[in-house]
């Protein structure tokens, strides 16, 4: 018994932090397929601007190409990407313009804890591009049809963990890509790489 414990102790600390929550992926049996082009609307914060806005994807990166970074509060994966693309976006390598975080976690993380990790210069981990907050059941527009989807947000995008990062393009597409979980200046460039149709 007591040779179990250091493998169980082992095994929650190895999983713990940023795994996606049963509950946010409600949905998953649905039969509907994925739509191609996508947005949603949602709370955003643009980075020092302590007045939060009700945003479409489109409109929070400017109807351009722009990567997305999936967060949760809590996630250090996310802190260190967060914290290399805003030196990537300070040393000219990315646009800030072309970058967005999406929160993960709605259902067990609030936005103020989101606020407080990203948002404006005092926060842990500033962010200075739109950090969109949205709510668990946010309706995905699946923009072929002009429709409502019934998938979740989730669903939508593929299921992204945290940190997840994906190219949003400006069709509405998204690209799903490889990356370390923590933050690499050369996957970084070679993102940004992709970003650029290079």
């Amino acid at each position: 018994m007591m040779r179990c414990i250091p493998i169980l102790l082992l095994s929650v600390f190895a999983l713990s932090g940023c795994v996606a929550p049963e509950l946010s992926s409600d949905g998953v049996g649905s039969s509907e397929e994925s739509p191609q082009r996508i947005s949603f609307e949602s709370v955003t914060h643009q980075g020092g601007d302590s007045t939060p806005q009700i945003l479409d994807l489109r409109e929070a990166v400017n109807e351009e190409d722009a990567l997305i970074l999936w967060i949760g509060a809590s996630c250090r994966g996310c802190h260190d990407w967060t914290d290399m693309i805003y030196a990537g976006i300070e040393n000219g390598t990315i646009e800030e313009s072309r970058v967005v975080s999406i929160h993960r976690y709605a259902a067990f993380e609030d936005e103020g804890e989101v606020v407080s990790m990203y948002v404006g210069d005092e926060a842990e981990h500033p962010s200075s591009w739109p950090v969109m907050v949205p709510d668990e059941d946010v309706k995905i527009l699946d923009l072929d049809t002009g429709l409502i989807s019934t998938q979740s947000i989730y669903e939508a995008f593929n299921q992204p963990s945290t940190p997840t990062l994906q190219i949003y393009r400006s069709d509405g597409s998204v690209e799903s890509l490889e990356h370390s979980y923590w933050a690499d200046w050369d996957e970084l460039v070679d993102i940004v790489k992709i970003l650029d149709g290079i």
